[in-house]
């Protein structure tokens, strides 16, 4: 064998090896996806429409744009929830906060075990969620589905992302097994500290649109790996995409949230919360002009 012909031997294998790991991925996620227990949407919106709460303006009579809420992998901390959706209302926004934990007969502790380590509950499944929550939206009066932004902490930022590279048809949440209407179009994306990692969708497949988006990392995460968020956003910024990215060099996960338990109180900066809310505030007034 020449040399030229083991060079090129070689050179081959690798390709080959990295076209297979670069599919194994999402080969495993669409096997994965088979293997979840299956619903109709209609189930799916029996399971999360007793875990809703809708928060509205103050003043005004609707329909208002609204705002549906995703929280993190370990459930709604509702005093956590509450004080971003006083943000969105005081914008005069509804907020619509979604629980999918809780539904499903998920504790924190039960959150925490199965749903924060990757056992269930996979983006991919989740985002159903979101399909059920706009479709409930849809017979709330008080709310305006034609102006709708979706907001997620980490998990449930995965899950909007997820969701966003979906269609209803070709290609569905895992565990919805009736073919859905096309997502109405959303108006903007409120993301903190996302989960771009393993089994993330948006890392092998394009968003089916771009909407107007802030996205909050924290730079010292140490939960999720976020320099592979701050890769994603910035290939869709090159692309064209009006993301506003703004990252947080010394703050950890959940570093908007006052409420955490003392052990974990340290990771509340209070400062960049503060500036992420007036990004949140800014960006709603934005989106109302």
């Amino acid at each position: 064998m020449t040399r030229r012909l083991i060079i090129a031997s070689v050179l081959g294998f690798v390709i080959l090896a990295g076209l297979l790991v670069w599919r194994a991925e999402p080969l495993y996620l669409s096997w994965l996806a088979g293997k979840t227990e299956s619903s109709t949407l209609e189930a799916r919106k029996t399971l999360i429409a007793q875990n809703i709460e809708v928060h509205l303006p103050e003043t005004g009579d609707g329909p208002f744009p609204s705002v549906l809420m995703f929280h993190g992998c370990a459930g709604p901390r509702m005093a956590f929830m509450r004080q971003w959706a006083d943000v969105f209302t005081q914008e005069g926004f509804a907020a619509m906060v979604v629980d999918s934990t809780g539904p499903r007969g998920f504790d924190r502790q039960d959150a925490l075990d199965v749903v924060c380590a990757g056992k269930a509950l996979l983006g991919q499944e989740r985002a159903g969620d979101i399909f059920a929550a706009i479709d409930i939206a849809k017979t709330d009066k008080r709310l305006d589905t034609d102006n709708l932004i979706l907001a997620g902490w980490s998990h449930g930022a995965w899950t909007v992302m997820d969701f966003l590279t979906m269609d209803g048809e070709k290609r569905r949440p895992a565990g919805i097994n009736d073919d859905l209407a096309a997502p109405p179009d959303i108006k903007g994306l409120v993301l903190f500290y996302p989960h771009c990692g393993p089994a993330a969708l948006s890392k092998f497949r394009a968003w089916r649109a771009t909407p107007p988006t802030v996205a909050f990392i924290a730079g010292a995460d140490k939960i999720v790996e976020s320099e592979k968020c701050v890769s994603l956003f910035e290939r869709k910024i090159r692309s064209g995409a009006n993301i506003e990215m703004t990252v947080y060099p010394e703050a950890d996960h959940v570093f908007d949230d006052p409420f955490l338990e003392p052990e974990w109180s340290h990771w509340h900066r209070e400062d960049d919360h503060r500036d992420a809310e007036k990004r949140v505030r800014a960006f709603l007034k934005g989106l109302a002009d």
